[in-house]
């Protein structure tokens, strides 16, 4: 498998703290199937401001370090960017990264984002010729059940992506992801989603999920809606090609 999403460089977000925490998540991930990755820390004026040359540092010491430890597994840098006038400059100036220095970026907005925001900043984003990978849109109250926004962002020239979390079906009992879940299953039923990744951040509560939601997608959907969510679709972009 294929993740676009996930956080798994030490000591520049809210993902792992220490080199060894790195070690032991991409372990976890590898251990589910997962054999690319792509490191999206978090990009996010006034929460998460890192400064890019310690990221990438960072990234390249994760990098090295798995070289030894799983050879089979490849990492590939990008970022998960929070969309403000600041990321916009960014991207057109190349200041941050688009996922593995192809036309493709991972945009996050906010659970609250107004919907014309998000459309606006996707517009802006696609005038730079770069394709936004809109992030886990089962979080924006925006898109709640309304297929036909999630749908003019498609048809604007955006991809979409669910995490791994939100696939799994809902505890009966204080599952507090619950409304994600539904939000989630309700784009995938109407064939709204381009890629799941997993978001993963650490081995204990926001953990990969990879193989158990490729085995649910399976098993709702059939092997080769799997496949192209969780492989074929992810591996186009991160080789610089549309889906």
């Amino acid at each position: 498998m294929i993740d676009v999403h996930s956080h798994i460089v030490f000591d520049v977000d809210d993902g792992p703290s220490t080199l060894e925490e790195s070690v032991s998540l991409l372990k976890m991930a590898y251990d589910q199937g997962v054999r690319k990755i792509v490191s999206t820390s978090h990009r996010r004026k006034g929460m998460f401001e890192t400064p890019e040359e310690k990221i990438a540092k960072n990234f390249q010491v994760v990098k090295e370090t798995m070289r030894e430890i799983l050879p089979s597994l490849e990492l590939y840098y990008g970022g998960e960017l929070y969309y403000s006038s600041d990321v916009q400059k960014g991207l057109e100036t190349k200041a941050i990264p688009t996922m593995n220095n192809t036309k493709f970026a991972l945009i996050e907005f906010s659970s609250q984002t107004p919907w014309k925001e998000i459309h606006s900043a996707l517009s802006n984003v696609l005038m730079l010729g770069i394709t936004p990978l809109v992030a886990h849109i089962e979080r924006y109250n925006t898109l709640e059940f309304n297929d036909k926004r999630v749908k003019e962002i498609i048809n604007m020239g955006c991809y979409t992506q669910i995490n791994s979390s939100n696939v799994l079906k809902p505890k009966l009992f204080g599952d507090k992801y619950k409304i994600y879940k539904k939000r989630a299953k309700y784009f995938l039923e109407n064939d709204l989603v381009h890629c799941i990744a997993s978001d993963m951040h650490n081995t204990d509560v926001r953990p990969p999920y990879m193989k158990e939601a490729y085995n649910q997608i399976k098993k709702d959907y059939g092997k080769t809606r799997a496949e192209e969510l969780f492989k074929i679709n992810p591996g186009l972009l991160l080789e610089n090609h549309y889906i």
